[in-house]
């Protein structure tokens, strides 16, 4: 799914950043889970990424929680034009979130906010293996997603004529694998829909352990 989600969002990134600008389209429960990430991400140098960064619009909000430095990695090169553009002092790279550009311990805290959504269980589980590589002991990692099961279609995503393809989660089981890849699971939430969503959103805080298993292998992942 990899290609064809680039190019999606390499189609759509022009209107994604038009539409979606900053956080006016999250709820204040959500700006306060954001909020309680920012509070305890450890003391350190290395930066705080926003992993799926999209345009970028995380990031001066990140910012102005007092987080620094700051880096996001997407896999559209489109959308990471943009994410440098919004936040010029921030060090964006286009990578998966499977091979994040990171070295072990690199990171102090991940923000992943609704870019799971196009990941089945298998990538879920590689996603949360690849956190705990890069994640210093005791480091958060906050997800943001559609709950449910099964997947969505949207025939015509933000106004172009391309194919947009979601997985639905739900939160328990994104603790879970959560959990198995090295994670103490702080909370997994999962509200209704708001009047202009057509599915419920899920939610998973997670720090990674100090003596996480990120070395299991994928078969060691219960899903």
């Amino acid at each position: 799914m990899t290609d064809s989600t680039r190019h999606l969002y390499d189609t759509v990134a022009d209107t994604y950043a038009r539409v979606l600008p900053d956080l006016g389209a999250e709820a204040a429960s959500e700006l306060d889970l954001i909020a309680a990430f920012a509070g305890i991400v450890p003391e350190g140098r290395e930066p705080v990424l926003d992993a799926g960064c999209g345009t970028g619009r995380l990031l001066p909000h990140l910012s102005h929680l007092g987080l620094a430095p700051l880096a996001g990695v997407d896999l559209s090169p489109a959308m990471a034009a943009h994410a440098r553009r919004v936040a010029p002092t921030a060090a964006i790279e286009v990578a998966a979130l499977t091979a994040l550009p990171f070295a072990d311990g690199g990171v102090r805290g991940i923000l992943c906010w609704y870019a799971i959504i196009h990941s089945d269980a298998v990538e879920l589980a590689a996603i949360a293996k690849e956190a705990a590589r890069v994640l210093v002991g005791g480091g958060p990692f906050l997800l943001g997603f559609q709950a449910g099961t099964g997947d969505r279609v949207v025939e015509r995503a933000y106004g172009h004529d391309v194919l947009l393809r979601a997985v639905l989660h739900e939160p328990d089981e994104v603790a879970d694998v959560l959990d198995h890849a090295g994670f103490d699971i702080v909370s997994a939430q999962r509200r209704g829909p708001r009047a202009h969503e057509k599915h419920p959103q899920g939610f998973v805080l997670a720090r990674r352990r100090r003596e996480a298993a990120s070395s299991a292998s994928l078969t060691d992942v219960a899903l």
